[in-house]
């Protein structure tokens, strides 16, 4: 039997958030944890593409801006990426860098909650400090930027739905429980903490017969904890799926909800199938990152869609040189176009992926100029 559905069938039922994190997270059979000697889960090898895995354009983009971050803070910086995979954007980082790396930065700190990851990120990438957890590692002295792909939508959700009947709505909570068959399948009940409701009543959330939300309590604290340790001279740039609130929790527009798999670069509709095989993700309430900020003492920071951001930060630099020539393209070329055109475009990755941008101390203020088009382009 399956480690993941054994783990539910002893337990009886969990929370989906319970069973999100075990299938995501158990030590030995969770999705991103479980010891793997092939491709990892992204790239094109793997179940999804991310920004860094579809262009090095993103990753040449990242390693200029911290270049530009560093002239304008007058000294090198502490650079960390949370959630690194195996490593494929710090390697990109630094490979571009390459002489100029040592001006540029003085600690690189890679954050990966998988064992075999971290020792594929420890071969791919020299001279960096790789941990656990951000806790782990010393705190910084001097500015920090602060890195994350795709990290707070891998983060376990509640999911819960409100039905009508003649009592009037009840809010429930999504379940999974053990079938008959081997499996696991939903079930519904009262919520299972009281953090639920304290959420939703946060947020003015009153949901409409059968909507369904994810939501993520702990992102907040989680996010603020991140931020305390990066210090009162950083900039934090989370690179996520999700809106604010409001646009997310939206009936009209999202009445089911955001939850969905990937598998083999598919889109996997039963997310309770195959544990610790399917990714399985949500969109980011990207209010709670802000509240999460202002905890820490933040700015709350600017949202921008990846397309946008990238542009400004001078990634149509580094398209191929025949683009800008009118030149025939090669083949090679061409795919690589392609690549960016995905990245950038949004057709593509362009507009349903955000930048949040926040900031603290001198560091955010120099990173505003760098992040203000010129007035051309404003």
């Amino acid at each position: 039997m399956n480690a993941i559905v054994a783990e539910v069938t002893r337990r009886g039922r969990l929370s989906f958030a319970e069973f999100m994190e075990l299938a995501l997270y158990h030590p030995t059979a969770g999705y991103y944890t479980r010891r793997r000697t092939g491709p990892g889960p992204a790239g094109r090898s793997g179940d999804f593409l991310t920004a860094p895995t579809t262009s090095p354009i993103f990753s040449r983009t990242l390693a200029e801006l911290l270049v530009q971050s560093s002239a304008a803070f007058g000294e090198a910086l502490t650079f960390v990426e949370l959630g690194s995979g195996e490593g494929f954007l710090l390697e990109g980082v630094l490979a571009h860098l390459a002489d100029r790396r040592e001006k540029v930065l003085c600690r690189v700190v890679s954050v990966e909650a998988a064992e075999w990851a971290r020792s594929r990120i420890a071969k791919r990438c020299k001279g960096i400090e790789v941990e656990a957890r951000l806790s782990d590692a010393p705190w910084p002295d001097g500015p920090v930027v602060l890195f994350a792909s795709e990290y707070y939508d891998a983060l376990a959700v509640n999911r819960v739905t409100a039905r009508a009947g003649s009592g009037g709505v009840a809010l429930l909570e999504y379940f999974v429980e053990p079938d008959s068959r081997g499996g696991l399948q939903w079930t519904f009940g009262e919520p299972s903490t009281p953090t639920i409701l304290a959420y939703l009543a946060e947020h003015g959330l009153a949901l409409a017969d059968g909507q369904v939300v994810e939501i993520r309590p702990q992102a907040r604290s989680v996010h603020a904890g991140h931020l305390r340790w990066c210090g009162v001279d950083a900039v934090a740039l989370i690179l996520d799926y999700g809106h604010p609130g409001r646009r997310l929790y939206d009936p009209r527009a999202r009445r089911g909800g955001s939850l969905v798999g990937y598998r083999a670069h598919a889109l996997v509709g039963d997310v309770l199938s195959d544990p610790g095989e399917v990714d399985i993700t949500a969109h980011v309430n990207f209010d709670d990152l802000e509240n999460g900020a202002a905890d820490a003492g933040w700015e709350r920071g600017i949202i921008r869609p990846l397309g946008s951001f990238l542009t400004v930060h001078g990634a149509l630099s580094f398209l191929p040189s025949a683009v800008a020539g009118g030149e025939r393209l090669t083949p090679e070329e061409w795919a690589q176009l392609a690549a960016a055109k995905r990245l950038l475009l949004p057709s593509g990755m362009g507009a349903d992926l955000k930048v949040l941008a926040q900031g603290r101390g001198r560091a955010w203020q120099a990173y505003l100029q760098l992040a203000t088009p010129p007035p051309a382009e404003a």
